[in-house]
């Protein structure tokens, strides 16, 4: 039998493309893969990846999956919801995913509902903030019947599969959420700034703290809240200086100061790594007395750059340079 190329298909990626979050910042992925084990489908996936909470995203999916040779009376046609873990935490990197997909499920002779379950993990390469590409290997269960929905039946189809494609983020890509623990040892109420700041950049440092409380927003640079190098990049340009909107550009920003507390001066940009020997995924400001200005989770906030406190100890230890904008 020639194979197939069903209507359907297109107007299942239209109606996932027109069901996808419009609000800025969130990634928008495009898959093309094999499913083997004899399935031998060729499989479409269009989905959404937005911060949740911590290592955590999620987003819709839209799937389609296409027999080679049977075409549309052996196929699935889907849509669900997908939780990633690890994704954004460098330029290279790996990452999870897990999700469900309920929809249709096609045979020679029958039309029924399907619940496909997903699990796996692939690698990501971000060279540009809006673009990346990667590569997934994942087991996948497609279930036919209601009753297979958490109780496997006879006629279920799994096997490994095979993905490669793109993403990019729609609306102002801003950086991925910052795990909270660091703030957590210290009561807010016990740090606060230093009564005196000097030096040529003292009014831009002054402008940061006027947004300290202001709230966590992925993507924000005002308004409504701030992240991490967005909160860097609005009190800069409050004093018309320009710097780019991503914290792994922000590193490459003004000249590289020596990583040490003693060598700070205020206004100078902290960078930060989730992982060792990671790209940059968090900044700050430096405000003086081992003291710096942030946005993480829970919004705008002071945090120490000291190893003798526990919370400041954590800083310390993903602290990867700094960069001196002005002189």
């Amino acid at each position: 039998m020639p194979r197939s190329r069903p209507r359907i298909e297109l107007l299942l990626l239209i109606a996932g493309v027109s069901q996808l979050p419009a609000q800025g910042g969130r990634d928008v992925d495009l898959r093309l893969g094999r499913w083997y084990q004899g399935n031998q489908s060729t499989t479409y996936e269009l989905r959404t990846d937005a911060p949740l909470a911590g290592i955590f995203s999620h987003g819709l999916t839209a799937q389609v999956l296409i027999h080679d040779s049977l075409g549309r009376h052996h196929a699935f046609y889907g849509a669900g919801w997908q939780l990633h873990a690890w994704r954004r935490r460098s330029t290279f990197g790996p990452y999870a995913l897990a999700g469900v997909a309920l929809g249709v499920s096609t045979d020679t002779t029958s039309q029924e509902l399907a619940a496909l379950w997903t699990l796996g993990g692939g690698l990501e390469w971000r060279p540009r903030s809006w673009a990346a590409f990667g590569i997934e290997a994942v087991y996948r269960l497609q279930d036919v019947g209601p009753r297979g929905f958490w109780r496997t039946t006879a006629n279920a189809r799994d096997g490994i599969g095979f993905a490669a494609g793109v993403s990019l983020t729609i609306g102002r890509a801003g950086d991925r959420r910052w795990p909270s623990r660091g703030g957590a040892a210290t009561p807010p109420l016990l740090l606060v700034a230093p009564t005196t700041i000097t030096g040529n950049a003292a009014d831009i440092v002054k402008t940061a703290l006027d947004a300290l409380g202001s709230s966590y927003l992925w993507g924000g640079t005002a308004a409504n809240g701030f992240d991490c190098s967005g909160l860097v990049q609005w009190a800069y340009a409050q004093h018309g200086i320009r710097l780019p909107r991503m914290s792994r550009d922000q590193a490459h920003s003004g000249n590289e100061v020596t990583p040490d507390v003693a060598a700070l001066q205020p206004g100078d940009i902290l960078l930060f790594s989730a992982q060792p020997g990671g790209g940059v995924t968090h900044v700050g400001m430096y405000v003086g007395d081992e003291t710096f200005i942030h946005s993480s989770n829970t919004g705008v906030k002071l945090s120490r750059l000291q190893v003798q406190d526990p919370a400041g100890a954590w800083w310390v230890a993903r602290w990867v340079g700094a960069r001196r904008v002005v002189q």
